[in-house]
């Protein structure tokens, strides 16, 4: 759940921390007062846009942060231990927008992508408004509310549709690629003869142009050596040599050698030195002889390189990626070579593929058709609660080409009305009716996926009177359950809270500013006879703690 929430500089608020409880949190105000602020807040946690015209004006960031209790599920801890994340005692959210359009999200502390944030959230915490009613109702969505509430059933079958759905695709596009039309084949079979040709003919070797290149430059500057060379011989082995000199100090070193160990140290010093740089002489010797500018040779080093440069410029980037690319070619050359015994294999393969692909996505589909009826039960149940005792709910299925996720469309369908056709809930009208049925659904989705937290963001809407009291009933039982946090504008609904926010708009030093504070006591009845009626009196106050006193025999009934 969420234990506390953190606002900074996002719109008129600058700096709020705001505590909830289990059970029903409720948050109530005047119009424009700054609820839109709160819910807006917590959607960025849930990875929605970043709009930054949220940023309060003159700042440079807005922050958000919220911190989460009891989220020791099974999947959020495989989840945040797939990406590293240390689990601790709470799990903080947090999301940071800036005016030059950077995001920067964290779970623990800890930087992640916008998709990580949502994802985890996404797990913990359900925000449900007018956009979700939209999303909700749209055709494109009603399949995957199906899926989710079939569980991890019906997971398991998507996952094996879709491991052998990935096989047949990929043998599927061997065979078409084997398939080609002959002319284009044969086309394709001479282009890569001449390649393995061409490669094949030049008989490269691994190292070969960086040898080929240094034995260029040492042609190049054949002058400049053998002159440094025969210096280097002359400085050695000449009159008043190194060597020599070393020769005559080993002499004069010899007479004394035997007196102290010191001189003998020496001497060895000496003797190494003479025969190291008589080694290097005689390896400088060899190096001068063998020293010369042939000009043929130069040339044939220069064709050479010129030709692996060539290959280099058709087939990659180096030798061993070149010769890579000539045995990808003989593999694809052999293959087409062999093409109509591997047609023969392939279709076979293909044929025995897509039998078991039709199977796993028949699997599917009849694991959605039961998991339908039992979805659709479960709705009619809420929706009778909800005080829609005529309510039917149909989940219609049509068959499409089979893909990855199966060969299902699904459309959700209902009536409220008694004797009235089923209809499309996309064409569900009354905006009191939609937010039933958007409470009803989400209800029993939220419940199958273990959902800790739901925010109901003035799903009220167009709802009053006995109906109202109906939905602040199913909000209340709902809340017995998992943590809710609710903005409404019904007196029914705040009066079925458990702890009860009041939001309000000042201003302070020519700023305008949302102050959220907690309301208890002789406050609560007078807010509720403000949203019951707007103006607070000995009238309006008995109908707030009426409504106080039905909603605390109700929640002590359950």
């Amino acid at each position: 759940m969420i234990q506390e929430l953190t606002i900074q500089n996002i719109a008129l608020i600058s700096e709020l921390s705001l505590s909830f409880e289990k059970g029903f949190n409720v948050l109530t105000g005047e119009t424009g007062a700054g609820k839109s602020i709160l819910v807006d807040s917590m959607n960025l946690i849930l990875g929605s846009r970043g709009d930054r015209e949220l940023i309060q004006h003159g700042k440079e960031k807005a922050y958000v942060e919220a911190q989460i209790s009891d989220y020791e599920k099974k999947d959020v801890l495989a989840e945040l231990d797939s990406y590293g994340i240390e689990a601790g005692e709470s799990l903080i959210l947090s999301r940071e927008l800036s005016v030059s359009g950077k995001n920067v999200c964290r779970i623990n502390g800890r930087l992640v992508s916008l998709n990580v944030l949502r994802e985890i959230a996404g797990r913990l915490i359900h925000l449900y408004g007018q956009n979700q009613q939209q999303d909700l109702f749209a055709e494109k969505y009603h399949l995957r509310i199906l899926d989710q509430y079939g569980g991890e059933s019906i997971t398991a079958a998507k996952e094996t549709l879709g491991n052998v759905f990935r096989d047949y695709s990929a043998v599927r596009k061997r065979l078409d690629s084997l398939q080609q039309n002959t002319a284009e084949k044969e086309r394709r079979l001479d282009m890569l003869r001449f390649q393995i040709d061409e490669i094949s003919k030049a008989d490269l070797k691994i190292g070969e142009e960086e040898g080929l290149e240094q034995e260029k430059r040492r042609m190049l500057n054949s002058e400049k050596i053998a002159s440094a060379l025969e210096l280097s011989k002359e400085l050695l082995n000449g009159n008043e040599s190194i060597l020599e000199k070393l020769k005559e100090t080993i002499h004069a070193m010899e007479g004394i050698g035997d007196m102290d160990e010191r001189y003998a140290k020496v001497l060895q010093s000496v003797n190494d030195a003479y025969y190291s740089l008589e080694d290097s002489f005689y390896e400088i010797s060899d190096c001068a002889e063998s020293v010369a500018f042939e000009p043929a040779r130069l040339e044939e080093i220069e064709d050479r390189l010129a030709l692996i440069a060539g290959l280099r410029r058709k087939y990659g980037s180096s030798v061993e990626e070149i010769l890579s690319f000539q045995d990808a070619a003989q593999e694809e050359l052999e293959e087409l070579e062999g093409s109509d015994s591997r047609i023969a294999g392939l279709e076979k393969q293909a044929c025995d593929l897509r039998a078991a692909v039709v199977r796993a996505a028949g699997s599917l589909t009849d694991l959605r058709k039961k998991t339908a009826k039992i979805l659709e039960k479960a709705i009619v149940e809420q929706l009778r609660e909800l005080g829609m005792k005529y309510a039917q709910f149909s989940i219609r299925f049509e068959e499409k080409e089979i893909a990855a996720e199966g060969a299902d469309m699904v459309e959700f369908y209902i009536t409220v009305n008694q004797g009235e056709p089923l209809k499309p809930l996309a064409k569900v009208a009354s905006g009191g009716e939609a937010s039933r049925i958007m409470l009803a659904i989400k209800n029993i989705t939220a419940m199958r996926e273990d959902i800790s937290t739901m925010i109901f963001d003035e799903v009220d809407t167009g709802i009053s009177g006995n109906m109202a009291q109906v939905v602040a009933q199913k909000i209340g039982r709902i809340a017995k359950e998992r943590q809710v946090i609710c903005v409404t504008h019904l007196a029914q609904i705040a009066a079925m809270a458990d702890i009860h926010y009041y939001i309000e708009k000042q201003v302070s030093g020519g700023h305008t500013k949302t102050v959220v504070q907690r309301i208890e006591g002789e406050n609560i009845p007078r807010e509720i006879a403000r949203l019951a009626g707007g103006i607070e009196s000995e009238l309006s106050l008995a109908h707030a703690k009426e409504l106080l006193l039905k909603a605390k025999e109700y929640k002590r009934d359950f």
